[in-house]
């Protein structure tokens, strides 16, 4: 009695988003390959992690004393097939100036100037 809806649920149902992996790949070649990946709805957003990754990755290596090399995010399908590369300068430059993000925290750290109501930053 029930068998032809679920039948057509099953055929227009939800659909499994596509899962990326995002490999790093260093300097010198080595890959440290994600072996979990993520479910994501399509390639776009798979990028804006890697973006987001790659970030984070520079911060603690700047955070920390890292040295910048030219790593890598390779974003791969479950075959391995390379399907995106983020590249570390790709993240902090566009057209050779700096990046900017629009969800940069930064943009509201005390700048250590004194504001209009004459009182001081804590930065000072």
């Amino acid at each position: 009695m029930f068998s032809k809806p679920l039948a057509l649920w099953k055929s227009i149902g939800p659909k499994e988003m596509p899962r990326y992996f995002f490999n790093v790949r260093e300097a010198n070649g080595e890959i440290g390959r994600d072996t979990e990946g993520q479910e994501l709805p399509d390639l776009e957003a798979a990028r804006s992690e890697a973006i987001s990754a790659n970030r984070e990755i520079l911060g603690e290596w700047l955070l920390h004393g890292g040295k910048l090399d030219p790593r890598q995010i390779e974003i791969t399908d479950k075959n391995g097939t390379i399907l995106a590369t983020i590249k570390t300068g790709d993240v902090l430059f566009r057209d050779g100036e700096f990046r900017s993000y629009s969800d940069d925290v930064t943009k509201s750290a005390p700048t250590g100037l004194a504001r209009s109501t004459g009182k001081k930053d804590l930065a000072e």
